[in-house]
């Protein structure tokens, strides 16, 4: 009976067919002379009348299947080099037509038409090319938000509404080497004063893969893909004066540096992408806070080549870029170097990168592969003794990081892939190998997905490091493995899941993991109205119970259950709100910083409510309140408001700020490796967090832009306890050291950009970054900030030039000067 049942379920999950009604689209494209078009957004052509409309766009948002409230007129030609597509969007009030301005890749309040291609016919992958009303270019991929080309586009306003012309070079595209070409294809439009979005070919909402409802693109014969070879050469400026007490001279730096970026095509399906000694100067500053927590702080990455083009390399969950260049290994073991009278006089927080290269892409047949290779170069400390003799310390070894990763497409947007990752180290230092594999099975409807993974994770040379057990030249190994059933179309989503690390797993050579030695098992379900009922547009709840047990002990880390729910009103007001609680108390294995030792959490329960209204207009806000209190008297509140003004098209603010309170916050102080007592403390957290944003967009290549952030965070101890090996805690009568801190960071990013020709930039950043601690408490918001101001300072102004140097044009050029002699 069971095997019958079991059965039954499995041609449910294969076989079911709940698909919505699909209008089949095609469209078709004409060859043109390379020499007619002029990319002006005037539509003045002759061939541009001979190519017959693309019309029949329906409503998407906000009444699915409605007629648009405009017509809207889309025709497209290519010829060897090249796609031109032309869009009319009528509009009777072109007065009305919504036009902010923005950098490139700029979410605006204006309208667009955008053009989607699925190249390869995959329904796994597509390039998106947008364009404002304001003329603001906007391109990526369905599987790379970070994908960027170099195309050109032009809009105009006219009386019959607003005109938009494309030009996307083959070399922005990669597509399959044969004569006739099958591409799917999507056209969309926004109506952003109505809130409208059209499509061409109407996707289902609710559904996990859109690329299904797409039409297809006919007529384009006989082109190959060019040599993709760009290089990108960069100069760059740098000063920077650091206020450290010596206000008259302080410690001053400059340099001058170069380096490039290259890009090559190896073929139809294949990109190289190489950095030369990279500069990173102009890079957004990271948010510093202080932390009270047993794991790392996690910034985001900020650096363009490890943002771009790294979809493949994200499989398994295995690749946090920020390690590559991350603080040295020994960084804060040089003082424990030092002998009686000497003192550190150079010690770089961060490893130099050399060079990096990747090279990934997908054949026809559907196998995507990657590879990237980084090497950073030795770190090394200075030391001065009283006598002015200077040796150095080694603080991190050459290291060579490594991924292999290969993604095979197969039927119904499923996949199988397999990725390796290594980190190779010189000098004796610990080496790591990682290796996942995992499958992605999706039924014929797109309704149920079944994943399974594994991970293997190998550390050499563990037998150096403080709590790893390991023999002298065997490698340490530890295991991760995922599996999970969802259904993933329609109203009514779920996930059933189980997720298990072993006390071994270690995967932070490269990846990023916090916590190991653990099971989860969890549920999750939604229901999801996507049409307008009563006075909402859109509504979505959630609930969800999950189960964390420790792998060794299987005692129980969390057991909490979740609500979640968010709407959008009529008038566009955005609300959200959720509640969780946890059912049992809680085993924290982590927060002792001690092998073995756990401390007995208690339960909690925590809730949230925010709202958003409706950024069309001038003013805008954001609101979140959240709220929480534990068994143990533990109690926090947080509100954080952000208004967004904006001015004019070309002129916009906003101001986030945050207040957290926390009382009666338990946590790790100190320890002592000879009594093996820890010591924990209560203490109340304040913290207060200003940021404003604002830009002013002289024209859509010219822009100058503001971040500021201020972070204060302070902490007041008032009792000390012992932790018992039951993991209670117990009053710490003993103890008397002032644990009490007030933590400021400050930043400035003051940032000068000119696109002088398409992919060269200029750009000209000042920086200002304080962080300063103490033991003070200062309860005044403004003797804080004058306390902060006054403390030692970092400013930074660099100007880089980047050149875009493409293959296909320098070669346009040559024989331009050849006709022309």
């Amino acid at each position: 009976m069971t095997r019958r049942y079991l059965l039954i379920f499995t041609i449910l999950i294969l076989n079911t067919s709940l698909l919505a009604k699909v209008y089949k689209r095609s469209a078709e494209a004409q060859r043109i002379d390379e020499n007619k078009p002029t990319i002006d957004g005037q539509l003045d052509e002759d061939f541009w009348q001979s190519i017959a409309p693309i019309t029949n766009f329906m409503q998407h948002s906000p009444d699915f299947e409605a007629q648009p409230s405009f017509r809207t007129e889309v025709r497209i030609a290519y010829s060897d080099h090249a796609v031109y597509v032309s869009a009319l969007m009528h509009d009777p009030n072109p007065d009305s037509i919504l036009t902010q301005l923005g950098n490139r890749d700029d979410w605006l309040n204006a309208d667009y038409f955008g053009i989607r291609f699925d190249t390869y016919n995959k329904m796994q992958d597509a390039y998106i090319f947008e364009v404002t009303a304001s003329g603001v270019q906007r391109d990526r991929r369905i599987q790379d938000h970070t994908y960027d080309a170099v195309w050109k586009s032009a809009v105009q306003i006219t009386s019959k509404g607003w005109v938009a012309e494309m030009k996307i070079p083959y070399s922005a595209l990669r597509f399959p080497k044969k004569d006739i070409q099958e591409w799917r294809l999507q056209l969309t439009r926004s109506i952003r004063r109505y809130r409208e979005y059209d499509q061409w070919a109407l996707e289902e909402k609710g559904s996990s893969n859109k690329l299904i409802y797409w039409g297809t693109l006919n007529g384009i014969k006989n082109i190959e893909a060019p040599l993709r070879l760009s290089i990108t050469p960069y100069l760059s400026l740098y000063g920077e004066h650091y206020d450290d007490g010596n206000h008259e001279t302080g410690n001053i730096s400059r340099g001058f540096s170069g380096g490039m970026d290259l890009k090559y095509g190896i073929n139809e399906s294949f990109t190289l992408d190489m950095t030369l000694l990279p500069d990173f100067s102009q890079v957004k500053s990271d948010k510093e806070v202080k932390n009270l927590s047993a794991f790392e702080t996690v910034h985001s990455e900020n650096r363009e080549f490890f943002k771009e083009a790294v979809d493949l390399f994200h499989k398994g969950g295995l690749f946090y870029s920020r390690r590559i260049g991350q603080t040295p290994i020994d960084y804060g073991a040089v003082d424990d170097s030092l002998n009686q009278g000497e003192e550190i006089i150079e010690n770089p927080s961060k490893a130099k990168l050399i060079n990096a290269t990747k090279v990934s892409g997908r054949t026809k047949k559907g196998l995507g592969m990657g590879m990237l290779n980084a090497v950073t170069g030795k770190s090394h400390a200075v030391i001065k003794d009283s006598l002015g003799n200077k040796r150095k310390i080694m603080t991190d070894p050459t290291t060579n990081y490594n991924i292999m990763v290969f993604d095979q497409a197969l039927e119904n947007n499923s996949s199988v892939y397999l990725i390796n990752t290594s980190v190779l180290r010189g000098n004796h230092y610990k080496n790591a190998n990682v290796t996942g594999s995992g499958i992605s099975l999706i039924n014929n409807s797109n309704t149920f997905r079944l994943n399974g993974s594994g991970v293997l994770s190998q550390i050499y040379n563990a037998e150096k490091i403080e709590n790893i057990e390991a023999k002298p030249g065997k490698p340490s190994l530890g295991y991760r493995y995922n599996l999970s059933l969802a259904k993933i179309k329609g109203n009514f989503h779920f996930n059933v899941y189980r997720r298990v690390k072993n006390d071994t797993y270690d995967i932070n050579d490269l990846g990023l993991n916090h916590r190991n030695n653990e099971v989860r098992n969890g549920v999750w379900m939604s229901y999801r109205i996507y049409e307008p009922f009563w006075e909402l547009r859109n509504l979505y709840n959630s609930l969800s119970l999950r189960q964390v047990k420790d792998y060794t002990t299987h005692e129980n880390i969390n057991l909490v259950l979740d609500y979640d729910g968010r709407g959008t009103f009529r008038n566009y007001l955005s609300v959200w709100y959720g509640i969780n609680h946890s059912l049992k108390e809680r085993y924290d294995y982590y927060e002792p910083r001690e092998e073995g030792r756990y401390y007995l959490r208690p339960q909690y329960t925590s809730g949230n409510i925010g709202l958003s209204s409706d950024y069309r207009k001038p003013v805008a806000v954001d609101l979140r309140v959240r709220m929480s209190q534990a068994k143990d008297g533990y109690k926090s509140q947080s509100y954080t408001l952000r208004p967004v003004f904006r001015v004019s098209d070309k002129f916009s603010f906003n101001h986030r700020v945050r207040f957290t309170e926390q009382e009666n916050d338990k946590g790790y102080v100190s320890s002592s490796d000879t009594t093996s007592k820890i010591i924990f403390g209560n203490r109340d957290l304040t913290t207060f967090e200003n940021t404003f944003t604002s830009k002013y967009i002289f024209k859509n290549n010219l822009s100058l832009s503001l971040w500021m952030r201020h972070y204060w965070y302070q902490g007041d101890y008032d009792e000390y306890y012992r932790l018992t090996e039951e993991g209670r805690l117990e009053d710490e009568g003993y103890y008397n050291k002032d644990n009490d801190f007030n933590f400021n960071s400050f930043n400035i990013d003051l940032v000068f950009g000119w696109e002088f020709a398409p992919g060269s930039n200029l750009s000209l950043v000042w920086k200002n970054a304080i962080v300063d601690e103490d033991d003070q408490l200062i309860d005044d918001f403004y003797r804080n900030i004058e306390n902060t101001f006054s403390a030692p300072q970092k400013n930074s102004l660099s100007l880089k030039v980047l050149y875009y140097l493409d293959y296909q044009k320098l070669e346009k050029e040559k024989l331009r000067d050849i006709f022309s002699t």
